[in-house]
This record gives structure tokens, C-alpha cells and sequence, in this order.
């Protein structure tokens, strides 16, 4: 006899699944809205919730280390296709760090760029979230994360409220809100140039003496009155040397004829 309670139908479902009971696959159970059928997982921050945090790096970026667990509540399964995070600023650059395995770098670590931490490959999430949940099966690690600079007026130490979110086989996404520490650098000072130079006025400027581009004048000539009487001394002086040779000095070394 068919049944037509599609609530009975569901119950006997999810019973026989719990009891590992093969069934038809769910697309061809009719009368179900398969849709509905990711529902029950549960979101929520991990054990390492006080490592929440949305961390300044040094290039400016943003890092987002969130401790994030995941389990399916009810029978089927899920399967998780893709996973977000979204802070409450318009930033759709979010970016999940990729697994280190086999890239050149310890395999066994996560690391943030121009960042010294580094996160055992096996508490960390990323390679882990996308993945096939039964009932009762769970995830749980770290998810890393890298993002664009936060306006500023989120600032150092504030909670920030931020919503994590996977995809499910059916394109329905199951999203929380966790909340995570701001933690960012302290301002750099601008460093100023100071100059060797003292105060404004403080040195008298040294001012070079002009230079004079006037040829100087000529001595003044002597007068007429002047050149007669320097011709009458020195034909006097001429004449007391020829009347008198004797008195004439002769340098030593030197005979007189």
C-alpha cells in the first residue's frame, strides 16, 4: 500500500539511513525536496577561540586566523564544495592561504606572508573544509586567510563580527558569525629630514665687497713750476760733479784714471 504522508515517507527515510539501510539515491525519492536535505550542519568558532584574530601584516594586508568547527547533526550526508569568509567591510579579496605540500616550503607548515608564525600543517583547515560529512562526522582546525585593509574606523582590539560559510552539493550555503580580535601594527612615525642648517638669521650672511669695474684715476701731474725747479737742481748737481771730479765717489774695487 503507497504511502502518501510525505512526513511519514521522510521519517522512514532518515530511519532506515541511521540503520545503514541502502536506499534509493535522494533525486529519485519523489515527493522530496532534496534541497532541504543539507540542512543540520552545525558552525561554529572551535576550541581555540582565543586565537580569533584579524592580524595586521606587514604589507599592509590583512591575515585572518579563525578557529572554525563544523559538524553534520543529521543522517545523509553533506558535501562541502567551497568555503568563505566575509568580514562586515565590502572586501571580496579574501583569499585562503594554499597548502604548503609539495610548493619548496616545510611541508608541515601554513605561513602568512612577511610573517615569522608558522601553523602546523595539521591544525589548519584549509586543505581539510572541502569534504564528504556522514552523521556525526566533524571538521575542525584553523582557517587562514589573507584580505585587504580594513577601513579605519575598525580599530586596534575591537571585535569584529565576521561570517564563515560553506557550500553544500545542493547550492545551499550554511553560514555563522564568529567573532574575531582586530589586531593592528602601531602607527610608523614619519621620519624627518633634519637640516643642519641653524635658525633663520641666526648667522650674519657674509656679503663679498663689490668690485669696482672704474678704472682708478691718474696721479696728478707736477706742475710747470715744479718740472723748472727739478731741472735747475739736477744742472746744478751735473755742473758741481764737473768741476770737481776728485769728489766724486769711486766704488771700491774700481782706479781712477
Amino acid at each position: 500500500m503507497a504511502n502518501s504522508d510525505l512526513a511519514a515517507l521522510t521519517r522512514d527515510w532518515t530511519e532506515l539511513e541511521a540503520a545503514d539501510i541502502p536506499l534509493e539515491s535522494l533525486e529519485n525519492r519523489i515527493g522530496l525536496d532534496t534541497r532541504k536535505r543539507g540542512a543540520g550542519l552545525t558552525i561554529r568558532t572551535g576550541r581555540d577561540r582565543w586565537r580569533s584574530e584579524i592580524r595586521e601584516l606587514e604589507d599592509g594586508r590583512f591575515a585572518y586566523i579563525l578557529p572554525v568547527f563544523v559538524r553534520r547533526d543529521r543522517p545523509g550526508k553533506t558535501i562541502i564544495l567551497d568555503c568563505r569568509i566575509s568580514p562586515p567591510w565590502l572586501d571580496t579579496n579574501v583569499e585562503f592561504l594554499e597548502d604548503p605540500k609539495g610548493e619548496g616550503r616545510p611541508p608541515g607548515y601554513y605561513t602568512f606572508p612577511h610573517d615569522t608564525e608558522r601553523f602546523l600543517r595539521e591544525r589548519v583547515l584549509n586543505h581539510r573544509i572541502n569534504c564528504t560529512l556522514s552523521r556525526g562526522e566533524i571538521r575542525e582546525g584553523l582557517l587562514l586567510a589573507v584580505g585587504l585593509r580594513p577601513p579605519e574606523t575598525y580599530t586596534n582590539n575591537q571585535i569584529i563580527e565576521v561570517t564563515v560559510g560553506v557550500l553544500d552539493q545542493w547550492d545551499v550555503e550554511h553560514s555563522a558569525k564568529v567573532q574575531m580580535r582586530m589586531s593592528r601594527r602601531p602607527a610608523r612615525q614619519k621620519e624627518i629630514n633634519r637640516s643642519k642648517r641653524g635658525p633663520l638669521l641666526s648667522v650674519r650672511d657674509k656679503i663679498p665687497p663689490k668690485r669696482s669695474w672704474i678704472a682708478p684715476p691718474d696721479p696728478p701731474q707736477p706742475s710747470l713750476e715744479e718740472k723748472q725747479e727739478f731741472t735747475r737742481r739736477l744742472n746744478e748737481a751735473i755742473a758741481r760733479i764737473r768741476a770737481k771730479p776728485e769728489d766724486v765717489k769711486v766704488p771700491l774695487g774700481i782706479k781712477s784714471k
